[in-house]
């Protein structure tokens, strides 16, 4: 069979979701596929940007959810929780790719709930890295069996409903200089 970009990721995402995060390095991909590592260097630059690929295959059902803004969160907090290390996984991808699965759903949510432009797009970025800091945080505890993971749901419920719910000025959120 031949080696194509879409393999490379599906075996990738295969490996995440039986052995997790730690466990997708360039070798065992490259192994599962039977080929030399180098081979995976000419479909994908570097392991970064396949981490960044991976993500979007875990996250391609909500590419174009037409889901209220609330509900696209729960369902992104759902799917990252049902993939090992999928919160951590797509932390990395989000510094990366801002315009993972489901931000450009959620700013057209948000859009269509009365927000401008550059508050959607503000707003989202606000969800996205709460979002996927308390899903890190509940999947890590889980992992660990503390019992922070016990209020993983409320906090989260509770955190995008205060972010949706917050009415701030247009452009609060970019950096002000104070003159003293």
């Amino acid at each position: 069979m031949v080696l194509t970009r879409d393999r490379i990721v599906e075996a990738a995402y295969g490996l995440l979701r039986e052995y997790g995060l730690q466990d997708i390095s360039m070798r065992r991909i490259s192994s599962s596929l039977d080929v030399r590592p180098g081979a995976l260097y000419y479909h994908v630059p570097n392991k970064q940007d396949l981490l960044r690929l991976v993500a979007r295959r875990a996250l391609a059902p909500l590419q174009d959810a037409p889901e209220p803004p609330f509900q696209l969160m729960l369902r992104l907090r759902s799917t990252l929780l049902s993939l090992r290390d999928g919160a951590d996984l797509v932390l990395i991808a989000y510094a990366l790719d801002p315009e993972l699965p489901p931000v450009p759903a959620l700013v057209e949510g948000l859009r269509a709930d009365g927000a401008g432009a550059v508050q959607a797009g503000e707003r989202a970025a606000v969800l996205m890295r709460c979002a996927l800091g308390l899903a890190a945080v509940e999947q890590n505890a889980r992992l660990f069996s503390s019992s922070a993971a016990d209020q993983g749901e409320t906090l989260y419920a509770q955190a995008v409903r205060a972010v949706l719910e917050h009415d701030p000025e247009p452009h609060c959120f970019e950096h002000r200089s104070t003159a003293v």
